[in-house]
């Protein structure tokens, strides 16, 4: 069984990897929740909406190929001489959302809207270690030669309806 402090110390190098890939590419990491790691871009700049996307995107790729050099912490079937690493799901989506500071008591930024949890929704329908986008987002990046796309498909989302939705290719 893993223990808790070995889990934090996988997110905590997960994370700080995270955090240089998303300076990498211009791209504003908002807050952690649990293991979610949630992040924008073109929230604080004006600019291209369609370079802030390509961004996303490219440090959603990143992401996933950093993740492979993280190791998962042993377990009873998971031997010391094992390499396993964690597996992420990344969904996104670009639309509008409020943001603001909230509470006296540790302050804290963040953001709310639809938006925000239609992308929640993608990651949550993804699957592991695959990007799945909006329709609003793939229609951003689609004329891109350097991203293969799956179908399209028509994904449920709770309490928001159906959604048209691509999945990446598999990143190498």
């Amino acid at each position: 069984m893993m223990q808790p402090i070995e889990v934090v110390d996988m997110l905590q190098n997960l994370f700080c990897r995270f955090d240089n890939l998303c300076d990498k590419h211009g791209v504003q990491k908002l807050e952690t929740i649990g293991d979610a790691y949630i992040c924008t871009a073109g929230l604080f700049v004006d600019g291209n909406v369609n370079d802030a996307a390509r961004n996303v995107l490219n440090l959603a790729k990143d992401m996933i190929r950093e993740t492979r050099k993280v190791r998962l912490p042993r377990t009873e079937t998971l031997s010391q001489d094992s390499f396993v690493s964690p597996q992420i799901r990344v969904g996104i989506h670009v639309g509008n959302v409020t943001c603001g500071v909230l509470g006296q008591r540790l302050p804290k930024f963040t953001v709310f809207g639809s938006a925000v949890n239609l992308a929640a929704r993608m990651e949550q329908t993804s699957r592991p270690s695959r990007i799945h986008v909006t329709e609003d987002f793939h229609k951003l990046v689609s004329f891109e030669e350097d991203y293969e796309w799956d179908d399209c498909s028509e994904t449920t989302v709770k309490n928001m309806g159906k959604f048209h939705s691509y999945l990446l290719k598999e990143v190498l």
